[in-house]
């Protein structure tokens, strides 16, 4: 007889198909997710093989990437009250009206990458500006939803990834250089033009989100140039001849990255004053008089618990 420690685990241990079938995890969208991206490169060389340009190819690998952060920016930002069809109405509304409204305002400024002013009014100012109307739409149709800032940071984002994507599209099919050098900057194109653009336009989301919690017009409109002002400073100085490829560069992508964390896991929610309460009174002091308990103060915000020459970007 065979001792019990020495014989191998049942098949249903080694294999066990059914527990895996009935678990949710393995049922969650991010599973299918993971599978997706872990096929996607050898499926977009496949399907494309005999095509005679690289714009399916582009577009599979731009939607893989950008599909790839959106995973981890999910994890990072953890929002609370993002539905399927939220993030879809954004998808859709990026997908339609980014691209042509960005396009039609850098070409009406058409600004100088070499000027500081003309890369954050040519290029910053418009493509932010692109990217924060299919947020400001979403947010304002749900408004009954209730969004929190961290929220609308999660779909400025998701329309930051987008528009990065089209864009590194828009570049690898129209790219006529070789070489080794321009092989890098495109898959740089692929791999960095959704996050970057996410980063930024993640940034003017959780503006969006503050200012969706004022009906006056007023800190409205105050709180959405905020938003569009600070991406859009980011971006020109990304974009300046001057920075861009230089160590300066780098230090403006980490100065995206650290303030998108920042609003992404320590972001305030705006709280309206509470009307006072009538002071409880206390035993009666030594004159006989009862003394008066000051009522407790509302808080002003509390914080959110869950956890000619072509720049790049």
């Amino acid at each position: 007889m065979t001792p019990p420690g020495s014989r191998l685990p049942d098949l249903s241990v080694l294999f066990p198909f059914r527990a895996w079938l009935r678990h949710p995890a393995l049922r969650a969208w991010t599973t299918w997710l993971f599978v997706a991206l872990v096929a996607t490169p050898p499926a977009a060389l496949a399907l494309f093989r005999d095509a005679s340009g690289v714009g399916g190819e582009a577009t599979t690998f731009a939607a893989y990437f950008a599909a790839a952060w959106f995973l981890v920016l999910w994890v990072v930002v953890r929002p609370q009250a993002i539905k399927g069809s939220l993030l879809l109405g954004v998808v859709v509304l990026a997908l339609v009206l980014e691209a042509p409204l960005a396009l039609a305002m850098e070409e009406f400024v058409d600004g100088d990458m070499d000027n500081l002013a003309g890369s954050i009014f040519g290029a910053g100012l418009p493509e932010e500006l692109a990217k924060m109307l299919p947020v400001v739409l979403v947010v304002l149709a749900q408004r009954r939803l209730g969004l929190v800032p961290r929220d609308t940071l999660f779909l400025g984002a998701v329309s930051g990834l987008v528009f990065g994507a089209v864009e590194a599209v828009y570049y690898a099919t129209g790219s006529s250089g070789g070489g080794t050098y321009s092989a890098l900057i495109l898959v740089w194109r692929f791999v960095t033009d959704p996050i970057a653009h996410a980063l930024w336009s993640g940034v003017a989301g959780y503006f969006v989100g503050l200012a969706a919690h004022y009906r006056a017009p007023g800190p409205f409109f105050a709180l959405i140039g905020i938003g569009i002002g600070v991406p859009a400073l980011l971006h020109g100085l990304n974009n300046w001849v001057p920075v861009n490829t230089s160590i300066l560069w780098v230090v403006v992508t980490v100065v995206s990255a650290l303030l998108f964390l920042a609003y992404a896991r320590v972001g305030l929610v705006p709280t309206r004053p509470v009307a006072p309460i009538a002071p409880p009174l206390a035993p009666p002091g030594r004159a006989g008089r009862p003394a008066v308990v000051d009522p407790p103060t509302a808080p002003i915000a509390m914080p959110q618990h869950s956890s000619g020459r072509h720049a790049l970007v």
